[in-house]
């Protein structure tokens, strides 16, 4: 056990189970793979939160789908310091915030921008979600400097 609260290194295939169930857990679907998945960890090496970057392969664009911290984890900074550290390796990210997860994403200092930034493809299909008046998806980025 470390004297961290918690640390974040690259997924494992071992995780995957964990993490398909964090997202099953928030409504979504299991991830696909682990590629471009970081994850926090406690001291026990036990999955808290994870991040998944897909990125564009065009232009290399980082689009966060998604950030995850499980439920007795929120409010330790978890969310945050992935979400720090994926802007810190990418210099930008994007993503659709969806649900309540809008303040969170403010609160970081994320701005929204139009649907034309944002590559449908490696976010979740908002356009044919039945449940997209509820879900009040949100297109925003955030860059460094």
């Amino acid at each position: 056990m470390t004297d961290e609260l918690f640390t974040i290194r690259d997924a494992r295939a071992d995780d995957k189970p964990v993490l398909d169930a964090y997202a099953n857990a928030e409504g979504m679907d299991a991830i696909p793979d682990i590629e471009g998945v970081r994850v926090a960890v406690n001291g026990d090496d036990e999955v808290v939160g994870f991040i998944r970057i897909a990125l564009d392969e065009e232009d290399g664009t980082a689009f966060v789908n998604p950030v995850i911290t499980h439920e007795t984890w929120r409010g330790y900074g978890v969310g945050r310091a992935l979400m720090d550290e994926a802007l810190a390796r990418h210099g930008e990210l994007r993503l659709v915030s969806r649900g309540g997860s809008l303040p969170f994403y403010e609160a970081l200092g994320y701005e929204r921008i139009g649907w034309d930034l944002i590559k449908m493809e490696l976010v979740d299909d908002c356009d044919h979600c039945e449940l997209r008046d509820e879900c009040g998806p949100v297109p925003m980025r955030k860059r460094l400097g």
